[in-house]
């Protein structure tokens, strides 16, 4: 197995450290750099080419947000993004959405969380390898379905309750929307938006 390349960008050295040697310990990942501030995240996303960045929000120099758009500019392959941060605002965390991140992790969180998320990547990952080998034409739609739903993404897969709670619309209750997302995975079928 091939480990992913992993860049951890948080200006706090302490906590660059701690999801470093969760990355570690998990076994699937290889911590390629640590960065402190956007303007070094990109420059090390430029030079080591990480397959995955875990990115907090509040840097010294930019935003983490401001990183994740000049990150998807960048040429060459696209660095998948997991926010891992304290910023609970609707506009950053709908932002980080439209960027694309895989996953919105809000501090604190326990280790359990984070080995989950971890985990939902390299099934991510390891789908995507294994479909590049199937062919190097044009996907079907059955391969781009298969593949947009094992994209880490949505309720219980990265966004956080507190985050579920302030975007739930008018009418829509946590309990409720918890209620029909059990009911939905226990299903065993899928279902369309309609």
């Amino acid at each position: 197995m091939n480990l992913i390349r992993t860049l951890v960008v948080d200006d706090d050295h302490e906590i660059a450290g701690v999801h470093s040697g969760f990355l570690l310990a998990h076994g699937g990942f290889d911590v390629v750099g640590v960065a402190k501030s956007g303007g070094e995240a990109l420059e090390m996303v430029r030079e080591l080419r990480p397959e995955l960045m875990l990115l907090d929000i509040h840097l010294p120099d930019m935003s983490g947000i401001e990183v994740l758009r000049a990150a998807r500019n960048l040429p060459g392959d696209p660095v998948d993004i997991i926010a891992i941060t304290a910023a609970r605002e609707l506009e950053t965390v709908r932002a980080a959405m439209a960027g694309g991140v895989l996953h919105y992790l809000v501090k604190p969180f326990n280790s359990k969380v984070l080995m989950q998320r971890l985990d939902d990547y390299v099934r991510h990952r390891a789908n995507i390898v294994e479909h590049s080998s199937i062919s190097a034409g044009p996907l079907n739609q059955e391969h781009i379905d298969r593949l947009l739903a094992t994209a880490p993404r949505g309720a219980g897969s990265g966004v956080s309750p507190a985050v579920l709670t302030a975007t739930l619309p008018k009418g829509l209750s946590q309990p409720t929307l918890e209620a029909v997302v059990g009911a939905l995975r226990s299903s065993g079928v899928g279902f369309s938006a309609s």
